[in-house]
Formats: structure tokens, C-alpha cells, sequence
């Protein structure tokens, strides 16, 4: 029997913040999806890229402070995007927005987000996606420039442009995600946003206004001197992919680069917090 996938499914203690950890980790060995459960994490990645050996790397995996086992298993060949259409809802965010594929019928909403999955991140459906959704909803976005990094499906940046902003810098490493957050432009009618198949590296000569970035603590720090770089005084940052316990830390780094925190939303552990770059501390 053919396969084209294997998972391997995790089994952590503590699962905080090893879970997170753990995934920051595989997303460098070209695993493509994670799965969390109640026991740890499943990961997947093409058969064609599998090599057990790549296990033994794992840093994690070597550090006493957690207990971590695993099970490898095969996956019958299957057309991946077809089971996401089968199981992908609608997601409504307030009274406002709703996020849909193209195969569901359209809303009379306010923000009607079309995303086709693809097996890219930000569908909508993750706490962390959701937080970010309802920080844009709450914020005037009119004429501002926006950058979205870690753009996934681009569904931040397609409602940053229906929200009013000017123009929207788009980026992700990712070159699926690259490839299908194009397709979502155009299925959304947006005119204003520019993606690129990069770091964020590629933006720091550029200021905005507003800076979005929803990826993994351990990306997100990376990612810090890269987010002063692109600000003025006064630029907002609002950020995801972490979990409360978190904050403190992520909190005292940004300060360590001049950005005030200014609060945060909260769902199911998940948190989005907000900052604002202060030229001047």
C-alpha cells in the first residue's frame, strides 16, 4: 500500500510550554502540519521527507526537564485538501465578521473573510488567529501602512485591507503558504497587499504604522529587532501565538526595544497582547 504522510504523535510532560517548543522545532525538519491533543502533539510530514534518524536532533527531546515519548505511524494516501474542505466550518468572530471557504454560502456580515485552507495556518478556527481577528475588528485601520509577518493564509492582511489600510506588506517563509495566500487575495478582491516568499528581513528599511505578526514564541523573539527596525514612534504591534504564562517574558523582552505594552485578549490559555514603539525610552 502506498503512504505519502507520517505522523508522529508526541507524548509530553509538562505539555507546557513543550508543546510550543516542540512544534517550533519540527517546523525546521519540514513537518507541515501539527496537530495539538489532550496528551501532547501530532506531527506530519511527506513520506518523502520522513528520516527517523532527524528525530535524534531534536534538542527537546534531550532536556531533562521534560518527558517525551513518541510512536511513528504511515498514512494511507489521501487527497489532504479534499478532508479539510470536508471538515472546515464557518467561523464567526462578533457580530461582524465571518470566515468562510469558498465552497460554503456567503453572509451578510460586515468583513466576509474567504480563505481556501490548503493546509495553511490561519483559517480562522485557532485562538491565537481568533484574538488577532478581534484586535483588527476593534482598530481603525484607515490610511495606514500595515505588515503582516508569518502571513499563513493572509487572512489578517485581507481584513487589515478591508478595514481601511492603505497598503499591506505580506510575508512568509512558507512557500505554500506563499502560494495559497495569493490565491486568497484574489478570491477576496484585495488591491493593496504585497506578499512576498521571505523573513522579515526583507522589510526592516521600510515604518509602518501597524506591525502583525502570529507565529511561535521562539519565531516571535527572532523576530523582535527586525519589528524596531520598522517602527516610528508610535507604530503599534500586535502579536500572537503564545500562551498567558508567557506574557511576562514576551512583555520584558519588547520593552528591551522600546515597546510599551498597552494589554491583551485572552481565549482558552492563547493570548494576543498589543504594544505600542516609544522612540523615545
Amino acid at each position: 500500500m502506498n503512504y505519502n504522510y507520517v505522523s508522529v504523535k508526541f507524548k509530553i510532560s509538562p505539555i507546557y510550554p513543550g508543546v510550543e517548543i516542540l512544534i517550533a522545532e519540527l517546523s525546521q525538519l519540514e513537518y507541515e502540519m501539527f496537530e495539538e491533543i489532550n496528551t501532547g502533539v501530532i506531527a506530519y510530514i511527506q513520506s518523502s521527507n520522513f528520516n527517523k534518524k532527524t528525530l535524534s536532533n531534536i534538542r527537546l527531546l534531550k532536556s531533562s526537564e521534560f518527558k517525551i515519548s513518541y510512536s511513528i505511524h504511515a498514512i494511507e494516501n489521501k487527497n489532504w485538501n479534499k478532508e479539510w474542505e470536508k471538515n472546515f466550518k464557518k467561523v464567526k468572530i462578533g457580530d461582524n465578521c465571518v470566515i468562510r471557504a469558498p465552497f460554503h454560502k456567503a453572509s451578510k456580515k460586515d468583513y466576509e473573510i474567504i480563505i481556501m485552507p490548503e493546509m495553511s495556518f490561519g483559517t480562522g478556527h485557532h485562538e491565537s488567529t481568533q484574538l488577532m481577528i478581534k484586535y483588527i475588528l476593534d482598530s481603525n485601520l484607515t490610511d495606514l501602512n500595515v505588515c503582516d509577518v508569518g502571513s499563513g493564509t493572509g487572512i489578517l492582511s485581507i481584513l487589515s485591507e478591508k478595514k481601511g489600510a492603505k497598503k499591506v506588506d505580506a510575508v512568509d517563509v512558507d512557500l505554500k503558504c506563499y502560494k495559497n495566500s495569493i490565491e486568497n487575495f484574489t478570491r477576496n478582491q484585495c488591491s493593496k497587499i504585497h506578499v512576498q516568499h521571505a523573513t522579515s528581513d526583507t522589510l526592516i528599511y521600510n515604518k509602518y504604522d501597524l506591525i502583525l505578526c502570529n507565529i511561535t514564541l521562539n519565531h516571535l523573539i527572532d523576530n523582535f529587532n527586525n519589528f524596531k527596525k520598522m517602527s516610528s514612534n508610535n507604530t503599534e504591534l500586535i502579536i500572537s501565538g503564545f500562551y498567558k504564562d508567557d506574557l511576562k517574558k514576551v512583555n520584558r523582552e519588547l520593552k528591551k526595544y522600546n515597546f510599551d505594552f498597552m494589554g491583551y485578549k485572552e481565549k482558552n490559555n492563547w493570548v494576543s497582547s498589543k504594544y505600542c514603539y516609544n522612540l523615545n525610552c
